[in-house]
């Protein structure tokens, strides 16, 4: 599930560094913030800072314009994700712009996955401004990443009584209850969704997991289908089918959207662990898949993009030194993993025991499949002769 994103954040670039510094960046590609008095546009049009989903990546360079989505703005009114807090700590210690720099501070802090420090800044935020159904819907994300699922839920809940218009609350809130093992509840938060948004990609690739989960394939399927037919460069919907082809068996499939979710976003960690697990753990009819060496990778790459903090990745990079033949480092690693996971669904803690147990008996670890594929190796018989 986990793509929790939809941020409003913004930035500026350090008051050091020169234009000419700023021009000579390659910035295809980059994580970037808006400065609070920057001016968005395509052509004539023009746009508030806030109307940019943040952050955003580069997708393109037009002399000093940068592209950012749905408009471009200049090079000098933008800054790398990583100099976000110290600009608003300096606004705060000029005493200027308070709640507004205490906002977006705390969402840079989101971003950087520092999860306690947004949530102070978000509550100071809302300490100034206690009405506000965006505040409260962002300290909800910090809840989420913190595994806080019931205090989430909370701010969720109260962003949509302050607002009920927002639909960014409601879908946030069905990845809570998702998470809670509450897939009911999650459905009607996307349902809800989808209700007055028809057309709303984030929706159906959230509720595409949810009926995953509920192992209500063929929904989750066409749901997920759905997401990437109204938003071709939405990175979760290709993830989100990666995993749904890999537990139908179909492994080039999921490869294959796994890579593409890699191109659309290169620093998302999801993609990289669903590689990990592929080469750590096809099953038998797909064995030529498997290869210890990229496993750990991918693996690796995974947890580091999620700064090791997400157990999923932290359990791969296990089963990758299982099919490396390094049990012990599986073993350490999956302890971990487990420990990590709590609260977990009951269904990925009775995974995470088996494969442990596995380890320590020196086996490296398979995946179980709703069925394979007609035409697999092991359908044919392909597998046993080569």
């Amino acid at each position: 599930m986990m793509s929790f994103s939809r941020c409003l954040i913004t930035a500026a670039l350090a008051a050091a560094c020169s234009l000419a510094a700023a021009a000579e960046r390659d910035w295809l590609g980059e994580t970037v913030m808006v400065k609070e008095t920057a001016t968005p546009q395509i052509g004539a049009k023009r746009f508030r800072w806030n109307d940019v989903p943040l952050p955003a990546t580069v997708g393109k360079v037009n002399g000093p314009w940068l592209w950012l989505g749905i408009a471009w703005v200049k090079q000098d009114d933008v800054l790398l994700l990583d100099d976000a807090p110290a600009y608003y700590t300096k606004l705060l210690n000029r005493g200027t712009h308070n709640v507004l720099a205490y906002a977006l501070r705390g969402v840079s802090w989101l971003s950087k996955r520092e999860y306690d420090n947004a949530a102070k800044d978000l509550t100071e935020a809302l300490r100034l401004e206690p009405s506000n159904s965006t505040f409260f819907t962002l300290r909800g994300k910090a809840h989420y990443g913190k595994h806080n699922y019931a205090r989430a839920v909370a701010d969720f809940t109260e962003a949509i009584r302050l607002d009920p218009a927002n639909l960014i609350a409601y879908n946030d809130r069905g990845v809570c209850l998702n998470a809670e093992n509450e897939f009911a509840k999650a459905l009607e938060q996307f349902n809800e969704v989808l209700r007055v948004d028809p057309a709303n990609a984030l929706a159906f690739a959230n509720r595409g997991a949810t009926w995953f989960d509920l192992e209500e394939y063929k929904k989750s399927l066409a749901d997920m289908n759905r997401a990437i037919e109204l938003s071709p460069k939405m990175t979760l919907a290709y993830v989100n089918r990666g995993r749904w082809y890999m537990k139908h068996g179909d492994y080039l499939e999921a490869e294959a959207d796994y890579r593409r979710a890699i191109e659309l976003a290169p620093r998302e960690w999801a993609p990289y662990n669903g590689l990990g697990r592929i080469y750590a753990a096809a099953p038998e009819f797909e064995f030529h898949l498997r290869d210890g060496k990229q496993a750990l990778e991918m693996a690796k790459r995974g947890c580091e993009l999620s700064h090791w903090d997400e157990w999923v990745c932290v359990a791969t990079l296990a089963a990758a030194y299982a099919e490396s033949g390094d049990f012990a480092s599986a073993v350490h690693w999956q302890t971990k993993a487990m420990a990590m996971s709590q609260p977990a669904k009951i269904r990925d803690q009775k995974d995470n025991e088996k494969r442990l147990e596995l380890y320590k008996s020196g086996k490296a670890y398979y995946e179980q499949v709703v069925e394979p594929p007609a035409a697999s190796p092991a359908a044919t018989g392909e597998a046993k002769a080569k």
